[in-house]
């Protein structure tokens, strides 16, 4: 079935090689598929550093969904008898494991986002791709023992990933949007910058290959222990929860080999010829002329991403579970691994589809049509899903049906708020402050991701499904009057043409008077 799975995406890849083709060797077609891997214009280590990045932490995000599956699995059979499962989950592992990666993504970015600004983009991407190993690699070798010790160190190791790759998110943002081999490019400042934010764009796409990846990690797992017998269980997860180190180690390494960018380079020649000692982003910005309008733009960026959080990682994460409801508890860990594989993979046309819109449109555009296309796409399953009978061994009729929803639910998550509301921040925040109030926005972010990681099982516990998409819809439409009435309608740079002070530094005067 690895084998079909492989071909399928040959398929993919092939039809679109030649429709690019067939559309003429200068087409605007062309360009935007080419861009997709970064080779449209001459790349960067610098470029792949953001699009490898964005890979490592979709990948390290999602693995538990798929891994604890493993975990409770009996005979390569996903059982609900914990007296069966091979690591039954402890009452407490169920609300911690899938949703404490997050708590530490919220300490990364804030911690990682402010590094950023203070020593560069490169040094606080090393140590923030270093905790990503160290976690990855934890998870899959140190958790021995009771079940309550195995989750007790996953979920340690869980949090230390959720560090590294927080920190990610607002680095990976900032490489990309100061990538420099577009500097000799003759284009006006306008058309420069929306180049900048398909590029920052494109580095976000490769989170979709990186949410596939943990399925087909697993697929080919299961096969090699169908095909040499013996594969214990113990070592099918931990293999997942290691590999993640790998993409995070590779990008390490692209990144230690790479340059700082020109932009970051030349705020910190600023610092020093003004004598600036210690550096302060917060201070900086609080004394810059636009102080009010940056606030107001943070809160827009952040609320909306919060409310996309809540809406796309209470799906995602618990996509298994969503799958299993529609056909049964009695789905086999291929069979699961093929269904969310299928619904994750639409994340790839989908981020393609929702970067083109994007370059034509503008990131403000995509976020206000995507998070009402949410809305439609979140009713529409709540209304035929109450209205699909249940089977007797527990399975909803219409099956089908319910299945390609969901597809469409996924779809709708992933070309709209999904790309804009990580494009915004790189974008409209001043070089001196930008991984800072990135992170602060992708902090919110993960908040709103604990959120919905943990009210989903509340939620569905109490009541339904169904409701849970009912309330999915509700913060979807939310997120519409957010977009509305909060973020920027263009993509410059907040405060841009207003001198800003060198402020937010301690200067060798100041600091003599001080320790006068």
């Amino acid at each position: 079935r690895s084998k079909a799975t492989v071909s399928v995406l040959n398929w993919i890849l092939s039809e679109l090689t030649m429709a690019v083709n067939r559309s003429g060797s200068n087409s605007r077609l062309e360009d935007d598929a080419s861009s997709i891997v970064g080779f449209s214009k001459p790349g960067t280590r610098q470029t792949w550093v953001g699009r490898l990045g964005n890979f490592s932490v979709q990948y390290n995000l999602g693995v538990a969904s798929i891994a604890v599956k493993f975990m409770q699995s009996y005979h390569d059979e996903v059982t609900k008898d914990t007296s069966k499962q091979e690591y039954p989950e402890t009452e407490w592992a169920k609300y911690t494991v899938l949703g404490m990666v997050f708590f530490g993504a919220v300490v990364g970015m804030l911690v990682m986002g402010n590094l950023g600004d203070i020593i560069g983009r490169r040094k606080a991407m090393l140590v923030t791709l270093g905790l990503v190993v160290v976690g990855a690699l934890g998870c899959g070798v140190l958790p021995w023992g009771n079940n309550d010790a195995i989750y007790g160190v996953i979920v340690a190791c869980r949090f230390l990933v959720g560090i590294g790759v927080g920190g990610i998110y607002p680095l990976s943002a900032a490489r990309s949007s100061e990538d420099d081999s577009n500097d000799d490019i003759g284009v006006d400042a306008a058309q420069a910058r929306r180049e900048t934010a398909c590029k920052v764009g494109w580095a976000f796409f490769w989170q979709t290959p990186g949410m596939v990846a943990p399925y087909v990690v697993a697929l080919i797992l299961l096969g090699i222990h169908e095909a040499a017998g013996g594969f214990s269980v113990s070592t099918q997860w931990r293999l997942l929860y290691a590999i993640g180190a790998i993409p995070a180690a590779g990008v390490a390494w692209l990144n230690y080999t790479s340059p700082e960018s020109k932009a970051f380079l030349q705020a910190q020649k600023d610092r020093t010829e003004n004598n600036a000692e210690r550096f302060s982003p917060w201070k900086w910005a609080a004394n810059h002329p636009a102080w009010d309008k940056l606030r107001f733009g943070l809160f827009g960026c952040g609320a909306s991403w919060f409310l996309y959080d809540v809406a796309f990682y209470g799906t995602a994460i618990f996509s298994p579970s969503i799958i299993e409801s529609i056909f049964g508890s009695h789905s086999t860990l291929v069979q699961i691994s093929y269904q969310t594989l299928i619904v994750n993979a639409v994340a790839v046309p989908a981020c393609i589809v929702g970067n083109l819109v994007m370059k034509h449109k503008g990131p403000y555009f995509l976020q206000l049509f995507g998070f009402l296309f949410m809305t439609f796409t979140f009713t529409l399953m709540a209304i035929v899903y109450h209205a699909a009978p249940t089977n007797d061994d527990g399975s909803k009729g219409w099956s089908t049906t319910l299945f390609v929803l969901f597809i469409l639910v996924n779809f709708s998550l992933q070309c709209g708020p999904s790309i804009s509301t990580f494009v915004l921040p790189a974008m409209v925040f001043p070089t001196e402050v930008k991984t800072s109030f990135h992170g602060v926005a992708a902090a919110c972010a993960k908040l709103g991701a604990v959120a919905g990681t943990f009210m989903f099982k509340p939620i569905e516990d109490a009541t339904s499904i169904e409701m849970v998409m009912v309330v999915q819809a509700i913060v979807s439409f939310v997120g519409v009057v957010v977009t509305f009435l909060c973020i920027p309608r263009t993509d410059e740079v907040i405060g841009a043409g207003e001198n800003a002070p060198l402020m937010g530094c301690k200067t060798e005067k100041k600091v003599e008077e001080e320790e006068y």
